[in-house]
């Protein structure tokens, strides 16, 4: 068996379940990935939300897309919430994920593309880096404008968008994924998946930038 197929077969065996998170009663699909497992659904906890407006570095900050107020109750009724989660910023990102999980750093997320089949020297690079197409097995097999993925891995990353510069943005063609690590004293690292694209985006962010979070578990 060549390691193509060898790899294929491994996350087409993945193990799959699920996780509640006890501090709103939500439950999360997961699936394991190589040594690592993950949250298969976007994290939506949610304890308040926050107006689009309002971006800050160092105080936390939560939006769901589309939605314009800081009505709770509102905001988890609205339909991409349901679907997409939360977007959160840096900060609230931190510390976002229910007790025995964690935001992964970047070298965590190193490990997942390195094991989806990225070669080693282009996992550190900046940018988008396509080897193994390890963008195409995390991505949703649909719900993408165009260039839905495979999800041989079970992630199901969906186009959540993004609450960037000009405010909620990129719905239906990316997504955006914060890491736990920083670039510099603004910026952190994320990670980036696009309708046209089967690679992943190693680039930095702004800190008060509001992206999905996926959580995975401790080791």
């Amino acid at each position: 068996m060549s390691l193509a197929s060898a790899m294929a077969s491994s996350l087409c065996a993945q193990d799959k379940g699920t996780i509640a998170d006890i501090r709103d009663g939500h439950t999360y699909l997961t699936t394991t990935i190589g040594k690592q497992t993950w949250m298969a659904e976007n994290l939506a906890y949610l304890p308040v939300v926050d107006r689009v407006a309002t971006g800050l570095f160092e105080e936390e900050c939560r939006y769901v897309y589309g939605y314009d107020g800081v009505n709770i109750d509102e905001a988890r009724a609205n339909a991409n919430y349901k679907e997409f989660g939360v977007l959160y910023n840096w900060i609230a990102a931190k510390s976002a994920c229910p007790a025995g999980w964690h935001l992964p750093t970047d070298q965590e997320w190193i490990e997942l593309e390195k094991f989806l089949g990225m070669n080693d020297e282009e996992a550190v690079k900046r940018d988008w880096r396509t080897t193994g197409e390890a963008g195409g097995k995390l991505k949703s097999s649909s719900g993408w404008i165009k260039g839905s993925g495979s999800d041989i891995s079970g992630f199901a990353a969906l186009p959540a968008g993004c609450r960037g510069y000009a405010g909620f943005e990129s719905q239906g063609y990316a997504t955006y994924f914060w890491t736990a690590s920083t670039i510099d004293g603004d910026n952190g690292w994320r990670r980036g998946l696009c309708s046209d694209n089967p690679g992943i985006s190693r680039q930095e962010d702004r800190r008060y930038f509001g992206c999905s979070v996926r959580c995975v578990k401790n080791k």
